[in-house]
């Protein structure tokens, strides 16, 4: 809509001005003012009068919304644009009149004016078409990705003006802040985008297509001043990057600030202010390479020629000539001549006269002030229309065409006809000068070749998110090791058992479609946000990351500090030695004890088979777990005996008794035999045997325990009667109860202190 006000302010005023003869200054001054002032109040009154109202409701809820654009806002920009429109168009029926619209009146303007404002007007042209059709693709791109056409086609209109300016900007080593309302802003450039998106080698073909446009405008230059080589001076090479710089500023207040709302935070998109800067840098750069080696590129490759011609000046046909004269004497005139007023103002009052005189009478001969009185001119002969020229307006009659014969469009650098310059100028370079001018050639060449190289280096092989996808693609490819040594697992080395390549040789036991969907850096740390594929479901994840050292001296050394390392809780027997999990054997020292007693399993994300390792006494189930399940829950895992387990811990138990009879004691230690005396002076000699063996009763795995039924003990000693010692034995009855393991394959056992029997 802005562009449209522009444009139809300038077709509107460069017809008006070309039909009435109104000249730019102070009249098409005043005249642009007013238009603008106008048309700020028409658009105020309307938004006032016409407000936009917006409703709904859904269900018990409704809403509503009028939105007024009366501010004071609106008048500036209404006033602005159509201000700097009808400007435009006043300028141009002066200055290139003998046009039938405003647009081609721009092209033939364009193509006649010289110096500094050439080079603004092709370097806006150029960089203006490059990067809007690259935001038009990158617009179009988003849209696709985004999945809703409706959506990013109606947000086009909204963002297609500052996209280009954003394009440009990073494109240019410069960049794009974002900031949040009540937060810190974030300035995204070339060298940290890949950390934000997965496109960064995009903006670095974007970088790309930028130095060949900057290039193409130095030739472009540099073609113009070996045509017209007044401008051709050191001297004048500032004049492009001020106006590039003042540009900038007037840009970046204007049109490259973004704003959107969500909730109760702003968030403002623009164009970083350091920038003109930048941009003045790049525009002194172009007129450095038409100053220095551009007219030797351009002389060495007439193959170039065809594609330069186009930025030489092309001749202003004579009447309009006389005509811009006749508003602005000093037109087309260099510096010096414009100090010597009184020749000025002769020559004005003899064109005044005869312009008058011809006007009065059509039909006395017309004569070219041009015959009379010959200007001093800047710009060399150069081709010119063998046709007349139409008039600039009806009002305005013709001057008749000079009929000098003049040269055809040069067809190569040789063809250019070169102005007389004093003796010693001009020279062809020596060897040692054009050594020097390639040798420069070639280091600037070298040197954008390796900023771009690092650049794409930086933002892809050395990036933070080129460090995450090596990361979890080495998990989901099941080199475990290789994931190992990209991060720290930051576990003992005992329990990085199952974080081993072995674990991951199982059937569908890692996780697919592993990638990473952006990086984002705020608050000096890095996140990138990964997902993955397990047992059909989605997994989102993140990962931080922050920057150790370099790499190569140059590069950022991207450190990773929250791994994706899982926990298994697995509920475990005491009985139990030894886990299989992913047929790879695990025990207690390969876990962590929780404070509930379960083992604590760090693993890769993926699927895991845990059972108990299989023993010729206990045997359990195999349980599936996978790491995107609830892991605060412990599994728990359902042991059995086998048949020989009874046989082997009756025998444990046996061994334990006859063990216990070898005593010599009335009461046996840690055994579940023995006897009470009141006085041990008295008895001596004992001596145990087992008569009846017990048998085992009951069995818990969950605790390691046992208990047997009633078995029989007897036992022989001597009491003291008197002063002679007898013989004596007696039976007791007892119940074994104990604790038991299974280690190396054997079962043994741990007898419970029965007391003493009677």
């Amino acid at each position: 809509m802005a562009i449209l006000q522009l444009r139809g302010a300038a077709f509107g005023a460069y017809m008006l001005a070309r039909k009435s003869a109104l000249r730019f200054k102070w009249t098409g001054a005043i005249s642009s003012a007013i238009v603008g002032v106008l048309s700020g109040l028409v658009v105020v009154i309307l938004a006032a009068i016409f407000p936009a109202k917006i409703g709904g409701s859904y269900a018990y809820y409704s809403a509503s919304a009028s939105l007024s654009g009366a501010s004071f806002r609106t008048f500036f920009m209404a006033f602005l644009l159509a201000g700097l429109g009808a400007l435009a168009g006043y300028a141009l029926a002066q200055f290139a009149p003998d046009s039938n619209n405003m647009f081609s009146a721009t092209w033939r303007w364009a193509h006649r004016t010289r110096g500094f404002v050439r080079t603004l007007v092709e370097s806006a042209a150029i960089y203006g078409v490059l990067f809007l059709a690259l935001g038009l693709v990158a617009l179009i791109v988003a849209t696709a990705a985004s999945g809703s056409a409706l959506a990013g086609i109606l947000l086009i209109p909204l963002l297609l003006p500052a996209v280009p300016f954003v394009l440009f900007s990073v494109s240019s080593f410069g960049g794009v802040t974002a900031s949040v309302s009540g937060q810190s802003s974030y300035t995204l450039s070339l060298f940290n985008v890949a950390s934000v998106t997965q496109y960064a080698w995009a903006l670095w073909i974007c970088f790309v297509l930028f130095i060949i446009a900057t290039i193409y405008i130095a030739l472009r230059e540099t073609a113009r001043n070996m045509y017209d080589p007044y401008y051709a001076k050191w001297e004048n090479t500032w004049k492009a990057p001020v106006a590039v710089m003042v540009f900038w500023l007037v840009a970046e207040f204007l049109c490259t600030n973004f704003l959107a709302g969500y909730s109760s935070n702003t968030v403002s998109t623009m164009v970083p202010m350091w920038y003109f800067i930048v941009a003045g840098v790049w525009a002194f750069l172009v007129e450095v390479i038409a100053m220095t080696f551009g007219p030797t590129l351009v002389a060495s490759t007439p193959g170039l020629w065809k594609i330069l011609v186009g930025g030489t000046v092309q001749q202003t046909p004579q009447n309009v000539v006389d005509y811009v004269k006749a508003c602005d004497p000093h037109f087309g005139q260099p510096k010096a001549a414009r100090t010597a007023a009184s020749a000025q103002t002769t020559q004005t009052a003899q064109y005044n006269a005869q312009y008058n005189a011809q006007y009065a009478n059509p039909s006395a001969p017309a004569t070219s002030p041009a015959a009379q009185t010959a200007p001093t001119q800047a710009m060399p002969a150069v081709p010119m229309p063998t046709t007349p020229i139409p008039a600039p307006a009806a009002s305005v009659p013709p001057v008749p065409q000079s009929t000098a014969s003049v040269p055809p469009m040069p067809q190569s650098p040789a063809d250019i006809p070169m102005p007389a310059v004093p003796q010693g100028e001009g020279k062809p370079l020596d060897p040692k000068t054009k050594k020097t001018i390639l040798i420069g050639c070639i280091v600037a060449g070298a040197l954008i070749v390796l900023g771009i190289v690092y650049g794409v280096l930086n933002s892809t092989v050395f990036s933070a998110k080129s460090m995450a996808e090596s990361y979890v693609s080495a998990i989901a490819s099941g080199d475990y090791d290789k994931a190992n040594d990209i991060a720290d697992p930051q576990v003992g080395k005992n329990q990085r058992k199952l974080l081993s390549n072995s674990v991951a040789k199982t059937d569908n036991a890692t996780i697919s479609n592993a990638h990473v969907n952006g990086v984002k850096s705020g608050n000096g740390t890095t996140t990138a946000s990964i997902s993955y594929s397990l047992n059909g479901e989605t997994v989102d994840e993140e990962l931080t990351m922050r920057k150790s050292g370099n790499k190569f001296l140059i590069f950022p050394n991207w450190q990773i500090t929250t791994p994706l390392i899982k926990s298994i809780n697995v509920s475990v027997p005491s009985s139990v030695e030894s886990l299989t999990v992913n047929k790879v054997a695990v025990t207690a020292k390969n876990a962590e004890k929780t404070d509930s007693g379960e083992w604590q399993l760090r693993v890769y994300p993926g699927t895991y088979n845990i059972s108990v390792t299989s023993t010729d006494y206990i045997v359990s189930e195999t349980v599936v777990f996978r790491t995107n399940e609830d892991s605060d829950s412990p599994t728990t895992l359902k042991v059995t005996t086998t048949s020989k387990f009874k046989d082997a811990l009756s025998t444990a138990v046996n061994n334990a008794l006859d063990k216990c009879a070898e005593s010599t004691d009335y009461a046996p230690e840690n055994c579940p035999f023995g006897f009470r005396v009141w006085d041990e002076d008295n008895y001596r000699n004992f001596a145990w045997s087992i008569s009846i063996y017990p048998k085992i009763d009951e069995v818990d795995l969950d605790y390691g325990a046992f208990d047997t039924k009633t078995g029989k003990a007897k036992c022989t000693y001597e009491v003291k009667d008197g002063d002679s010692w007898d013989s004596d034995d007696d039976s007791t009855t007892f119940n074994a109860s104990g604790s038991f393991a299974i280690k190396d394959g054997k079962v043994t056992v741990t007898l419970d202190d029965g007391g003493y029997s009677y």
